[in-house]
Parts: C-alpha cells; sequence; structure tokens
C-alpha cells in the first residue's frame, strides 16, 4: 500500500489489475498440475459440482453445434437458478473446445476486474486511500485467488455481484440517472438470478433499501424515488414470471432446508457424519456470521477444507476491521451514507445463516469482496484507542477456532 500510495489513479488501476491477474494465472496453472498430479484429473479433491458443471458444458456444446439447444431447456424446465454458469460454459466451449485451462484464464481476467471494481466502489465511498487498500486486499485475499483455479461458478457470480453494487453505487452517488447505466444494472442483476436466485434476491432488495435511507445529501429525493420504482417493476417482472417460482421455493423451504441440511450433516456416511451438527440453528449461527467460516486444522476427510484453513484464518482477523467499521459508523452516524453495503453484506449473511450452509466457505464468497471494502475503512481509523483490542480479539478467535475443531472432533467420537 505504501508503494503504491502516490501513483497517479490510472496508473494504480493498471497495476492493481496486471499484478491481480498475474497471480491469479500463476494459480490457474500451479493448481491444474497440482490438482491433476494428486487427483488424476484438473479438478479439486472429492470434486462434484466442478466436473458436473464440465460435463453438463460439453453436453450443452454439442447440443449448440447439432442446433438441437431446445433439448437443453426442455431438461432445465423451471429450475433456473443454476442453469447460468453450464450454459455459459457450454457456449465458451463451442467457441474454444472443452478444455479447462481457456475458461480458467477468463477466470483470472475476471477475478483482476473484480479487484479493481472493489477499488472503485471503496473509493467512492470512503475516499482514495481506503480505495486503494480495499483493491489491494482484493487482490491478495486467499479465497478470491483460489477460485479462479476451480471449474465451479463462484468467480464469475461474485464479479456480476460485485459489478451489480458498482452500478447500484453509481447510480445512487450521481447526479441524475444514466439510462445505459440503468440498463446494464438490470442485465447484470438479471443474469445473476440464472447463478444463484437467493444472492440476486438479496442484491436487488439492498439496492430498494438504499434507495429509502441512503443520506438524502448522497441521492436526491426524486432520484431515490426512480430507482425504488425501478426496483419494484423489476421485482414485478421476476415475480410474475418463472424466476418467481424459484424464489417463492425458496421462501417456502428456508427453515426446513436448515434443519434437512444439519440432519444431513449428521447423518453423512463414511465416517464424516457430525452428530453435533443436529444441534446446528440460525440462533447459533447468526453472531458468528461476520466472523467465519473457520479453519479445520484436524483430519476430517476433507482435504479441500483442510487446504483452506489459512485462507479461513484470514477472514476471522480481517473482520475485526469490519466491526471497527461498523462501530466509526454508528459513533459518527455514518451509516446511511453507506447503506447499500452494508444492506448486501447483513441480508445475505442473515438469509446464508438461515440456511444449511452457514459454515461453508464457499458460499460465503459473494460477500468477501464487501466485507473487504468494509475492512479497508476500518483499517484507515486504527488509532490508540482501538488498536488496543486487536491482540485480545486474536486471542479470541484463537479460542473459536480450538472450539471449532473440537467441535468437528467431538461430533466424530
Amino acid at each position: 500500500t505504501r508503494k503504491w500510495a502516490n501513483v497517479s489513479n490510472v496508473l494504480y488501476q493498471k497495476m492493481l489489475f496486471l499484478m491481480a491477474f498475474a497471480i491469479r494465472v500463476a494459480f490457474v496453472f500451479i493448481s491444474y498440475f497440482f490438482f491433476d498430479y494428486m487427483t488424476g484429473q484438473p479438478f479439486e479433491f472429492e470434486a462434484g459440482d466442478a466436473v458436473g458443471y464440465h460435463g453438463e458444458g460439453i453436453w450443452v456444446s454439442g447440443l449448440l453445434k447439432d442446433g438441437k439447444f431446445d433439448e437443453y431447456l426442455e431438461y432445465i424446465g423451471k429450475n433456473y437458478s443454476d442453469m447460468g454458469y453450464p450454459l455459459y460454459l457450454g457456449i465458451l466451449y463451442s467457441i474454444v473446445g472443452d478444455g479447462v485451462l481457456i475458461p480458467r484464464i477468463i477466470k483470472a481476467l475476471l477475478g483482476a476486474f473484480t479487484c479493481v471494481l472493489v477499488y472503485r466502489i471503496a473509493s467512492r465511498n470512503f475516499g482514495e486511500g481506503a480505495g486503494r487498500i480495499a483493491g489491494i486486499l482484493a487482490m491478495l485475499v486467499p479465497n478470491l485467488i483460489y477460485y479462479c483455479g476451480l471449474h465451479l461458478k463462484e468467480t464469475e457470480m461474485v464479479f456480476l455481484a460485485v459489478m451489480f453494487i458498482n452500478l447500484a453505487d453509481t447510480l445512487l452517488r450521481a447526479q441524475r440517472l444514466n439510462f445505459k447505466n440503468v440498463l446494464l444494472l438490470c442485465l447484470v442483476g438479471a443474469s445473476l438470478f440464472f447463478f444463484r436466485t437467493v444472492l440476486a434476491v438479496c442484491l436487488w432488495a439492498s439496492l430498494f433499501v438504499a434507495a429509502f435511507f441512503i443520506s438524502s445529501r448522497i441521492s436526491g429525493t426524486g432520484k431515490k424515488a426512480g430507482i425504488a420504482v425501478l426496483v419494484l417493476v423489476a421485482g414485478g417482472l421476476i415475480f410474475f414470471s418463472s424466476l418467481g417460482d424459484n424464489v417463492q421455493e425458496y421462501l417456502d423451504g428456508g427453515d426446513k432446508n436448515l434443519t434437512k441440511q444439519m440432519y444431513n450433516y449428521a447423518n453423512r456416511a463414511g465416517g464424516k457424519s457430525n452428530k453435533l451438527a443436529q444441534y446446528g440453528s440460525k440462533s447459533v449461527f447468526l453472531p458468528l456470521m461476520l466472523l467465519a467460516p473457520f479453519p479445520t486444522l484436524v483430519d476430517t476427510q476433507q482435504p479441500n477444507a483442510m487446504m483452506m484453513g489459512g485462507a479461513f484464518f484470514t477472514r476471522n482477523v480481517y473482520a475485526f476491521f469490519v466491526f471497527v467499521t461498523i462501530f466509526v459508523m454508528y459513533k459518527r452516524k455514518l451509516w446511511r451514507n453507506h447503506a447499500l453495503l452494508l444492506s448486501i453484506v447483513f441480508s445475505y449473511l442473515f438469509v446464508l445463516a438461515s440456511s444449511g450452509f452457514a459454515m461453508s466457505e464457499r458460499f460465503h464468497l459473494p460477500v468477501v469482496p464487501f466485507l473487504l471494502i468494509l475492512a479497508s475503512f476500518g483499517i484507515t481509523q486504527m488509532n490508540s484507542s482501538n488498536k488496543k483490542y486487536y491482540f485480545p480479539y486474536l486471542l479470541f478467535i484463537a479460542v473459536l477456532v480450538i472450539g471449532w475443531n473440537w467441535f468437528k472432533l467431538a461430533g466424530r467420537a
């Protein structure tokens, strides 16, 4: 951050993009050969979804070449919430072939541009200094790098989510609504329903909440009303379409899904069950959502989770600076200026705590860029009065990590 502090805005963004891209491309090739050596195929340990997406992409590619795409639409039916990524892969495979490296290099490009968007959102909200810190945090945080080397939808989905918030934040803070940005916002927001319906709903709902609560000094009443109407119209179109059925299905089954998933964790075969998982509930998960997930430091036959232990601990640490930001916003009454960021973070984490994936790092990934933005402001607010809490916080995290690993073992005894 110090080396890049005094370069021009344009040069900083160029350096950020190139460095982020170089790191991600390097990991793409390293992970390709590592997984191929360890598992016999260029996919992660115990790959399920990744192999499924790859196979479905090859199938879609063949249908496109044979002019039989209607078979895929018939296969999907009304289950739109997970068709975006395999459809994207199928189109890409039909152009460049079905090798996995080119899609992952594109992931590196999207991941690098995500870092630039993170910088722009943070600098618009908290100033140039915090923006540059946020861009560098996004460039280096292990989780965002890791998924560039996997054949999963997370990198593309995170890119779309960050682009949506960047466009929404631009609209809220601009002097007047820009038709081009509004159209692009609608297209990006619609595409997210084909990657993860719940995330798309949280993003649109956050924009609606921000339109009401953001300070009038930042966004005029007329423009806020226009954005609220836009969201309501978009919501109406979604509700009366087949996508609305997917949303309603989740709303109807939210609590049942959590109970069912906890039961599955408690009764999995192959020595991977944890009988204590049955006690998992929303009230247990909610207080931990800004801190979670926690690293697995014991052998529970989960090689991917063990390999990502350092990345999990990174999240546990930078969450401290998110708490600093929340405290500063509350004390200085700044929360309305950043209603969009706060809305997406807390709405998505609340939904996640209500699902069966509250401790799944993969499902936390869409909110990571926004947590980094909040953390970057917290870093700039460190002073003698709040830095004294950092070391006690780390001790608290150490206790939580030890407790989490006790839980991982005790449930298997």
